[in-house]
């Protein structure tokens, strides 16, 4: 299940439902002229590569996609409340502007209706 609304997204990752906020990546798309400006590329023993200035490194897979995330709530399904447990990371939640934050909890009313139908539709079986 994925419901995104703007830049707010709820989505199933490592096995619970987070909720997400998504920002535009400034390093998509920078690697040639970050070399330019004096980065060096490294190569890992694995593979995987970065871009290294002075005490600064930058990972390859942060210039892979237009956009990043970070987690700014957790949802975990309480089965003897029948509904969900909303987890806060931190101030995030606070730190929203208002329409972030209104999407942010038009978002959590979809999530929370699915999550719900989900669950007792597992136990149902």
């Amino acid at each position: 299940m994925r419901i995104r609304i703007d830049n707010i997204e709820c989505r199933n990752s490592q096995g619970c439902y987070e909720i997400v906020k998504w920002y535009t990546n400034k390093y998509y798309g920078s690697e040639e002229s970050m070399i330019e400006e004096g980065y060096e590329r490294i190569v890992y023993d694995d593979g995987r590569w970065a871009l290294q200035k002075d005490c600064f490194t930058i990972h390859g897979s942060c210039f892979a996609n237009p956009e990043s995330c970070y987690t700014i709530a957790t949802l975990k399904w309480d089965a003897d409340e029948y509904c969900n447990e909303l987890i806060s990371v931190g101030p995030r939640l606070l730190d929203l502007k208002p329409k972030e934050r209104d999407a942010f909890f038009e978002v959590y009313r979809y999530a929370e209706d699915r999550i719900k139908q989900e669950n007792l539709e597992e136990d149902e079986d």
